[in-house]
């Protein structure tokens, strides 16, 4: 619904984001002002001058937090971290039988891990890796 071009939710944040523009400018106004009669007062009272320029700068400071607020998040895709499978190897050094598992959190290479279901020796991690992705070909038909 949110998707149709008569829908609200463009609208919604159209407004929004005129009424943030609308913001800065008057933040914008009021920091140069507050600058302006900093500068006009230097010269009198250097107390007032200095709280009408802490208040100018604040003022921009607070302009470029909500430029920098503002600003559209970095997009989903970029950020999407593909899934690998990866597996884990295990070798028994008494008889030699390998198995090949699913890795598991706490996987190390050398690592003593599970009995050997042919002899009494402990099967030892020699390899982790990930399982490489068929390419997949395009043959196209020329006819």
């Amino acid at each position: 619904m949110g998707d149709k071009p008569g829908s609200a939710a463009p609208a919604a944040s159209m407004t929004a984001s005129w009424v943030a523009y609308a913001a800065i400018l008057i933040v914008g106004l009021l920091s140069l002002f507050s600058l302006y009669m900093g500068f006009l007062n230097y010269s009198t009272n250097q107390d007032i001058a200095l709280v009408y320029m802490f208040i100018g700068a604040a003022g921009f400071a607070a302009i470029g937090y909500m430029l920098f607020k503002g600003r559209s998040p970095v997009k989903q895709d970029a950020l999407d971290v593909k899934k690998v499978e990866v597996f884990t190897t295990l070798e028994c050094p008494k008889c030699q039988q390998k198995r090949v598992r699913d890795f598991k959190r706490g996987d190390y290479v050398f690592k003593d891990d599970e009995p050997c279901t042919r002899c009494d020796g402990m099967m030892v991690i020699t390899r982790i890796a990930r399982k490489k992705e068929e390419k997949k070909k395009e043959e196209s038909s020329w006819l």
